[in-house]
């Protein structure tokens, strides 16, 4: 009886505990940072434009830690946008600009920025990371990089 007891209470838990903001509405959209690097929180300071409006601005904080299950969230970076699609068209237009504010610079540069427009009608959202060792950003949503969203 304990057993049965034990493994109701555990199935409850574990299903009160699954993850659905990794499913979100069909009608949002959300943007994530991802520099990549667990030792970077507080050293790099993020803009971003949506369709020339300042959304968001503030430092790259990131509380993942490798092993630990409370922050597997971070895993796929911090969330500097969440917005409505019906509020926009089909595409918009993204600006985003990172500052170091230390001496790790990207690629021998102080700041990065760059604007390009991207298609939001199909898919829940998108990553911006890796420009910190490579030098250009990458843009990875949950249609052309599938297996960016699984954890292993």
């Amino acid at each position: 009886m304990k057993k049965l007891v034990f493994l109701l209470l555990s199935g409850i838990f574990l299903s009160c505990c699954s993850r659905t903001n990794m499913k979100p509405e069909k009608d949002s959209f959300f943007i994530l940072v991802n520099l990549w690097s667990n030792d970077r929180s507080g050293k790099d300071y993020i803009k971003l434009w949506i369709n020339d409006s300042l959304l968001f601005k503030g430092p790259y904080l990131t509380n993942y830690i490798e092993g630990n299950e409370e922050t597997i969230d971070d895993v796929w970076g911090m969330e500097v946008a969440n917005l409505s699609k019906k509020d926009n068209e089909d595409s918009i237009r993204i600006a985003i600009r990172l500052i170091a504010l230390d001496d790790q610079l990207f690629s021998g540069k102080r700041v990065i920025d760059t604007t390009f427009k991207y298609r939001i009608d199909n898919i829940p959202g998108i990553a911006i990371s890796y420009p910190r060792d490579i030098g250009y950003f990458n843009v990875i949503d949950t249609i052309n990089f599938p297996q960016y969203w699984y954890y292993y």
